[in-house]
């Protein structure tokens, strides 16, 4: 949920077409709860109620592959927030929903 509201603020950002520094603070956030996530998954941690697929632990490898690809984006993400540059955000944004939703497609069980 904390990653959601960063993203959203984000948007707000480069909606507002105001100055990028704004999102500087929101990428950051990305880029510490991404380090604190990915370790909220240790082996037999698939027991109970979760909202993770099984290929979290049955593909764990790929698991912290796609963490990686995203903590790259939330970097690249940072960079662009603080260079001033709407284009850089924008697309530097858009990249970083990709990685998102690359893996929430297939490690996240859908709601509903």
């Amino acid at each position: 949920k904390q990653a959601g509201a960063a993203m959203r603020a984000i948007k707000a950002v480069i909606d507002a077409k105001g100055p990028t520094s704004g999102a500087v603070e929101q990428a950051a956030k990305l880029k510490t709860l991404e380090a604190a996530f990915v370790k909220m998954f240790p082996a037999g941690s698939d027991k109970g109620e979760t909202k993770a697929l099984p290929t979290v632990w049955s593909d764990m490898a790929g698991f912290q592959a796609a963490s990686k690809n995203a903590d790259a984006a939330f970097d690249k993400l940072a960079v662009a927030a603080g260079s001033g540059d709407q284009a850089a955000l924008a697309t530097a944004f858009a990249d970083a929903g990709k990685a998102c939703g690359a893996c929430h497609d297939k490690f996240r069980a859908k709601a509903n």
